[in-house]
C-alpha cells in the first residue's frame, strides 16, 4: 500500500490588516546586517508583535536565541563554537505614543569555554553594578 499525503506549504512574510494598518502576523524570516555580517532570524509574529521562539544564525550557525512571552525577553547569544557568549532579559513597554526596550535584571558574560567572566545588573535599562568573575 502506497499512502501520498500532500500538505500546503506555510506561507511567510504575511501580513494582516487591523485598524486600517498592515501588521506583521504569522511565520516570518528576516535577514539584516549587523556589525558582524549578515543576520538570519527566523520566529512569529501576532499582529505586528515578536511572539514565542526567535532563532538567529550567522553563515549558517547559531547566533542567538530569543524566548518572548508576557512581554519579557529571554535572551541568549552564543560563541562561534556553540557555548553562550552572553544571556539576560529585556522587555518592551508599549504605550500609546511610544515603545520603549531595555535591559533588565543579571546579564551574564562568558568566554568561550563556558567559564562565566562578569555580570551586569541592569535596572530599566539603566546599568547600576557589575561584577568581575574573572579570578
Amino acid at each position: 500500500m502506497f499512502f501520498m499525503i500532500c500538505c500546503t506549504p506555510k506561507k511567510v512574510n504575511q501580513y494582516v490588516k487591523i485598524n486600517g494598518a498592515q501588521l506583521r502576523d504569522g511565520l516570518w524570516l528576516e535577514s539584516y546586517d549587523s556589525d558582524i555580517g549578515k543576520l538570519q532570524a527566523k520566529g512569529r509574529y501576532y499582529k505586528g508583535e515578536k511572539v514565542g521562539i526567535w532563532k538567529t544564525s550567522f553563515q549558517g550557525k547559531k547566533y542567538q536565541k530569543d524566548v518572548i512571552k508576557d512581554g519579557i525577553i529571554k535572551t541568549k547569544i552564543y560563541h562561534a563554537n556553540g557555548k553562550i557568549m552572553q544571556k539576560g532579559q529585556s522587555r518592551t513597554d508599549i504605550s500609546s505614543n511610544e515603545r520603549h526596550w531595555y535591559y533588565f535584571g543579571d546579564w551574564k558574560y562568558y568566554d568561550d569555554k563556558g567559564k562565566i567572566l562578569f555580570i551586569r545588573k541592569y535596572v530599566l535599562g539603566k546599568k547600576v553594578d557589575s561584577i568581575n568573575m574573572k579570578k
